[in-house]
């Protein structure tokens, strides 16, 4: 788990970097952050699939968390959500991302999820644009406000078309 962990905050610094508060990216810790990953991943309300990508030495290149059903879906909504995807930064563009989604997508389907959301800052051009790439749309008038670090931050909710995702 520590190896998620400095991923995910090596890749939050270098994605959130002028979007987020600098004092906040530089004081991420693997520690809390492995700590946050235990949590998550042991509560029973919310099934995850978790598919990671490795070179060829076994080293962590990214990964994608998926639960089903999604934290914010109605009661009994087949609603899965990306809850957590990231690729470490000195590996973006190399195809590890694309293969985790398909990976995703493929074992959704699998179970019998056909719809499938995620949230996504709308300053992270690049991470907009991967997913747009895989038909995941910004659904209008849904966002999640909150503050960090005494800055507001807004979170679109992406969606991608059950017809997408077959």
């Amino acid at each position: 788990m520590p190896n998620i962990a400095e991923v995910h905050i090596r890749s939050w610094q270098a994605a959130y970097r002028g979007i987020l508060a600098d004092d906040l990216l530089d004081g991420l810790s693997v520690a809390e952050r492995e700590g946050s990953w235990r949590t998550l991943l042991s509560n029973a309300e919310h099934h995850w699939l978790n598919l990671v990508a490795e070179d060829g030495n076994g080293g962590l290149v990214g990964f994608c968390a998926v639960t089903t059903s999604s934290r914010d879906a109605k009661e009994d909504e087949p609603l899965a959500e990306v809850g957590a995807f990231y690729v470490e930064p000195d590996r973006w563009r190399e195809g590890a991302g694309a293969a985790m989604l398909i990976a995703a997508f493929e074992k959704l389907k699998e179970h019998g999820w056909r719809e499938v959301v995620l949230w996504v800052l709308p300053e992270n051009r690049r991470a907009l644009a991967f997913y747009a790439r895989y038909g995941f749309t910004i659904e209008e008038g849904v966002e999640k406000r909150e503050e960090r670090s005494g800055r507001p931050v807004i979170r679109l909710r992406a969606s991608l078309p059950p017809a997408s995702s077959s």
